[in-house]
């Protein structure tokens, strides 16, 4: 980067769950994405002329964030844990975005009834070596599997190496196992294939990565820097997300305190956040009062009549776009810490340079 007024390069799958993911938390966050046709591998967004958003494969993703190319990228945890052994200078941003949640798992047939968990494979290795036999692992994932075998002692054994649909091989001979995402686990039982215990490798959702250098200089731009701007706004719209501001007033009468206590009172006790009270005048200059909450939308219908019964005459609920609570983790002001952490441990004795930020 030659200085802050350079473009911010942001990668994001070109389709898929994870490109529709990512585009709606934008546009919800005010960061709308201007595509012309699914065809379009570059596009802008609304109103932000710092940011180019480019459209690539996920793997592709990782590669060109640990390259610099690109500032910033939305991938899947899994895709980015399978290549941080050859990306060290691509670091988590945020580690979940809230949607694309899956699990990396180790599955074995159904019909493997004395395989109940991982330990049970170190044995079942040894077998399979000592009757001159190869016992054979498929998956998309061989980096993070050898790591997870290797973290339970199973050394006996082959990868095979596959992007096809993994939950055939077993059935067809092509491998006794398979290491594999689910996310319901419905596919896995639909092909005779069952979890293991403690065969979870990794849990996955779509994160957002960035190159660490750059990053360091995006940081360095401060808190109205337009990575803030984009990193608050995403932490804002994402709290919001299902929750209405409420609203219920009511006149004031000798109870009138009292009254607005109770409805206080009973939206706490209904799950409401941020309940406060306060006194109001009408149109007309008569005394009233307010009581203002966040609440989840699917509550609201169920909550109405009670709080009329209390003695609201209004209920007003606005869907809440942006919540920003003072109190709440900042995913900017975890990466500054995170980047000012990395150049401390540099600075002492035996440190070696790293420009990655710890994930």
């Amino acid at each position: 980067m030659n200085g802050p007024v350079d473009p911010i390069r942001l990668a994001i799958p070109s389709k898929g769950h994870l490109y529709e993911g990512v585009v709606e938390i934008l546009k919800t966050a005010g960061y709308k994405v201007k595509r012309a046709s699914d065809r379009q591998y570059e596009a802008v967004i609304a109103g932000q002329p710092r940011f180019h958003v480019v459209f690539m494969r996920p793997t592709d993703i990782v590669l060109q964030v640990q390259e610099g190319r690109c500032h910033l990228g939305v991938t899947g945890m899994d895709v980015y844990a399978e290549h941080s052994f050859e990306a060290r200078d691509a670091a988590v941003v945020d580690p979940d975005l809230g949607y694309g949640g899956c699990r990396l798992v180790v599955a074995v047939p159904e019909s493997w009834v004395d395989v109940g968990h991982v330990m049970d494979l170190v044995d079942l290795t040894a077998e399979f070596k000592a009757s001159g036999k190869t016992f054979r692992v498929s998956t998309k994932y061989p980096a993070l599997t050898r790591r997870y075998f290797r973290k339970w002692g199973v050394f006996h054994y082959q990868v095979i190496d596959s992007d096809g649909a993994l939950e055939l091989h077993p059935s067809l001979g092509i491998a006794d196992v398979i290491v594999d995402l689910t996310s319901s686990g419905v596919t896995l039982k639909d092909n005779r294939l069952r979890e293991i215990g403690g065969g979870t490798v990794l849990d996955s959702a779509a994160c957002l990565i960035g190159h660490a250098p750059s990053l360091r200089e995006l940081v360095a731009e401060g808190e109205a820097g337009p990575l803030a701007l984009l990193l608050d706004a995403m932490d804002g719209a994402r709290r919001s997300e299902g929750l209405l501001h409420l609203e219920a007033v009511g006149s004031t009468s000798t109870t009138g305190r009292e009254t607005a206590a109770r409805v206080a009172e009973y939206l706490s006790s209904r799950g409401a956040r941020h309940v406060a009270r306060g006194e109001v005048r009408d149109e007309a200059g008569r005394d009233g009062w307010r009581v203002t909450a966040l609440i989840a939308a699917r509550k609201l219908t169920a909550c109405q009549r009670a709080l009329s019964e209390l003695g609201a005459s209004r209920i007003v609920g606005l869907p809440a776009q942006f919540v920003f609570d003072r109190d709440a983790p900042s995913t900017f002001d975890d990466l500054k810490r995170r980047l000012d952490a990395a150049v401390t441990a540099q600075t002492k004795p035996g440190g070696r340079p790293c420009d990655r930020p710890a994930s």
